[in-house]
């Protein structure tokens, strides 16, 4: 057997399960199986015999829907907790007289916690069609899903046996932790949201706005001199320009105290959910936008901008973040890799435990913690809206 065959093989297993309704079925045929030995009525044994070719019956129509079934599974990498990910399944029936009915696709073997299951159904798929099943899954915890099996099966035509098909087809999708919108009144304590946009840095060395006026150096570039200046002194004398840079915040999740806190890893959720509020917000405001998480023995971005690709890599640390692996043990952060002009927004579980020692001196900061009386109300979240179970597409022709 070639290597690429046994491999496609060990990927697929299929056998056959007895429903409900099969063994109360099969009971029956056991009595009449009883009643015709003892009895030796022909009448029996002729009920006994379309008893049996039922059960055969159902299980080769079973069998014959899903021979060479295609089945391709659509889904995003990342989701969020409580929010409906949608997960698209590609039926194709390559088979030329022989429909398919009934097909019903599941996971199987999902590791992670869900609130719902993908679980799609397709009522008829003709020869040669192919059609789209949207399933939903519903996270209930931040972290990590991995779709292991996609479970194909029918019970078509008599429900008496059903035929299942196991494809090892794995996937693995990233939890962000909930994302609301922040009250004004937590706005307000901040000091950088006063206005979202630019405005002009404390540094120097840039070309939008004047700064200062500085003695010439030997490669500074000619046009910066300033020569009406100059002329006055008698002495070169170059514009010192500043550059428009976005606001900066950066978000300290500081859960050292989680251990020692009355209800710690339910607060250390709320405090890492807040955490992604502010990260969005900011980032929704054009703002640049960085993290720390002290304590944490994971490696936790330390670069600081407004780029796109920053609001999947703030949440994504977020989300494979392991609150029973943060110690209590103090953490001397890189103040170089962070902004001197930035303000910090420290996020910790207990205002009695207060520490600053990620905040450089000098920086302004707010400080949030997470046992306030009003922590409850800092962030509104969204209330989905009831999901179908599934839906299907229509059908249409393969193209030879």
């Amino acid at each position: 057997m070639p290597r690429s065959a046994a491999k496609k093989l060990s990927n697929r297993r299929s056998y056959y399960e007895l429903t409900f309704t099969g063994f109360i079925f099969g009971g029956v045929a056991a009595f009449v199986f009883i009643a015709a030995v003892n009895s030796q009525t022909n009448v029996l044994f002729w009920a006994l015999g379309v008893v049996t070719g039922a059960l055969i019956l159902a299980a080769i129509v079973g069998n014959l829907l899903l021979t060479d079934l295609v089945i391709q599974r659509a889904v995003a990498d990342y989701g969020v907790v409580g929010e409906s990910l949608d997960v698209h399944y590609r039926v194709t029936n390559p088979k030329r007289w022989f429909p398919a009915c009934a097909i019903r696709i599941t996971e199987a073997r999902l590791v992670g916690a869900v609130d719902m299951t993908p679980d799609g159904y397709c009522l008829h798929l003709g020869p040669r069609q192919s059609t789209l099943v949207m399933a939903h899954l519903i996270p209930a915890k931040r972290g990590i899903i991995e779709l292991r099996e996609q479970r194909v099966s029918s019970s078509f035509p008599l429900g008496f046996i059903t035929r299942a098909l196991h494809v090892l087809r794995v996937k693995r999708i990233i939890v962000y932790p909930r994302i609301g919108f922040l009250s004004r009144q937590l706005v307000a304590r901040s000091r950088t949201f006063v206005s979202a946009g630019s405005m002009t840095s404390l540094r120097s060395d840039g070309s939008d706005e004047f700064f200062s006026l500085r003695e010439y150096i030997p490669g500074d570039p000619i046009r910066s001199i300033h020569w009406k200046r100059s002329a006055h002194t008698g002495q070169l004398v170059v514009r010192n320009m500043t550059s428009n840079s976005p606001p900066t915040i950066v978000v300290v999740v500081d859960l050292r105290f989680w251990a020692t806190t009355h209800n710690g890893l339910v607060l250390a959720e709320n405090a890492i959910e807040l955490a992604a509020s502010w990260i969005c917000r900011g980032l929704m405001d054009h703002f640049s936008v960085g993290l720390q998480i002290p304590g944490n023995s994971n490696l936790t971005p330390t670069m600081i901008n407004s780029s796109r690709s920053q609001r999947q890599v703030l949440l994504e640390s977020l989300a494979r973040l392991d609150v029973a692996a943060i110690r209590p043990q103090t953490v001397s952060p890189n103040f170089e890799m962070q902004s001197k002009y930035a303000e910090y927004i420290v996020i910790n579980l207990k205002g009695d435990d207060t520490r600053l020692d990620m905040v450089p001196p000098g920086c302004a900061y707010t400080l949030l913690s997470m046992d306030d009386p009003n922590a409850s109300g800092w962030v509104m979240f969204h209330q989905p809206t009831p999901t179908p179970v599934q839906s299907t597409a229509t059908s249409r022709s393969l193209s030879k």
